[in-house]
């Protein structure tokens, strides 16, 4: 028997505020947590989050932390900051599911609503969960439409959402205000694929963040929203190109499967866009095998499937941003350095002598055998060198995807991320405070940890 748009969205906002995640549920959100934290600190210091931060600062007054500033605000545009600054490097991670960069909104929000509400490290990882859970409910109920077909940006349109979830669980919302603080959030959605390899893109993050954070301290003083907000005939799936007008299989196994611990997060790897991932570990694999430099290469011809380049729209970037969303340049930037990291996108990389050789051999094409598997995940990549040999090599899955971080990983970034505000004791303290959260009484306890030494 289908499911009626009141009981569909009931039973969401039941899941929110009572759900029991499991313990490995609870592990993913740590990883999630801690290298979120990590892009924060590294993302603090760039423009974006500069110019974000000035207006926290001068607008918002409370005691929720800026993290990588001395600096408090208020809830909202505390996780507005924290926000623009976890999404201002794209070194964030992603969900294949919801096509969503899940973490730079749901960690700002719950974050910022755990500090207001005084709350628990253990919860903050069930908020993480819940907010995560519904954030792939609706990606599976929207896309493809949604984000491939209409342009709209998932972080922002769907992280919305999740971040109002996580928000309302850790302010501990029943049922109907959690159903209000959906219904709120379900109008405070928005991001513009079209910005995307500009200031705006990471500002998609902080305004999901901090409309989650308010979406849910409204409903929390009483104000509401339609009942029918998320799936009426001029709702939020219907204003918003759903692939599916109703949330039937949204609900349908909401607390008896965890999207979570089946599919997960992909935790990055590299400071650009998902989209060039599987291509340059696979690359960058046969340029350490294989030993060839820049200067021998001929061409490197790259095969994805149909959505990557939609994303990767710079052939020839001029800019930081522009670049992360370059396959040209990524690729060139593998083979002429070898790694890929924070300082590989700025301005003087860019216009690297051997890079501008390099970029006009770099083609990429889509294979569409590829579409037949998870967005994103498939690549191939052909390097003919100069003297007329070949080398072929596909990729299935990036380094950081689901069963393929080590915890070895995900702390060297996180050293390597923090290392641009903070020293190496304080980073030391912070990443075992960090490996401790669940057990932390006061997540403000935790904060405290990042701030500059």
């Amino acid at each position: 028997m289908a499911i009626d748009i009141k009981t569909g969205t009931a039973r969401i906002a039941e899941f929110v505020t009572s759900a029991t995640p499991l313990p490995a549920a609870r592990e993913r959100a740590a990883v999630a947590i801690r290298d979120t934290i990590g892009v924060i600190l590294a993302g603090v210091v760039e423009p974006a989050a500069r110019i974000v931060q000035a207006m926290a600062v001068e607008d918002g007054r409370g005691s929720c932390r800026i993290l990588g500033t001395r600096e408090l605000t208020s809830p909202d545009l505390a996780a507005l900051a924290n926000g623009v600054a976890a999404h201002a490097l794209d070194f964030d991670d992603m969900c294949f599911v919801s096509l969503a960069h899940p973490s730079c909104g749901l960690v700002p929000a719950a974050l910022a609503a755990a500090e207001l509400a005084h709350a628990p490290g253990r919860a903050l990882m069930n908020a993480y969960v819940v907010g995560f859970e519904l954030e792939c409910r609706l990606g599976n109920v929207m896309n493809p439409k949604h984000y491939q077909e209409r342009g709209w940006h998932c972080t922002s349109s769907i992280g919305t959402l999740g971040a109002a979830a996580a928000a309302a669980r850790i302010f501990g919302l029943d049922v109907t205000a959690t159903r209000h603080a959906l219904g709120i959030a379900a109008s405070a959605a928005c991001g513009l694929k079209e910005n995307m390899g500009t200031m705006v893109k990471p500002l998609h993050a902080g305004m999901a963040a901090r409309n989650g954070v308010m979406a849910a301290r409204l409903a929390q003083q009483g104000l509401t929203a339609s009942e029918q907000a998320l799936d009426g005939p001029q709702g939020y799936l219907a204003a918003m190109d759903s692939e599916h007008a109703t949330l039937d299989s949204a609900v349908d196994d909401l607390g008896s499967r965890w999207e979570i611990t089946q599919t997960g997060i992909t935790v990055k790897l590299y400071p650009s866009c998902a989209a060039t991932h599987v291509a340059l570990d696979t690359l960058l694999d046969m340029k350490r095998r294989e030993g060839f430099s820049a200067d021998q290469v001929e061409v490197i011809a790259v095969e994805v499937d149909s959505i990557t380049p939609r994303l990767l729209i710079h052939d020839r970037p001029a800019t930081g941003l522009e670049a992360k969303f370059s396959m040209p340049f990524c690729a060139a930037a593998a083979v002429v350095y070898g790694q890929l990291g924070i300082d590989t996108f700025e301005v003087d990389r860019i216009h690297d002598s051997a890079i501008q050789s390099l970029l006009p051999r770099v083609t990429m094409r889509v294979n569409p055998a590829f579409d037949e598997k998870t967005t994103m995940s498939q690549a191939r990549v052909t390097v003919r060198l100069r003297d007329g040999r070949v080398f072929n090599q596909s990729g299935d899955g990036a380094r950081g995807y689901p069963g393929r971080l080590t915890d070895e990983e995900l702390c060297t970034k996180f050293t390597g991320c923090a290392r641009r505000t903070m020293r190496q004791e304080a980073i030391d303290r912070a990443w075992m405070a960090l490996k401790q959260m669940e057990s932390i009484a006061d997540v403000r306890q935790l904060t405290e940890f990042f701030q500059p030494a």
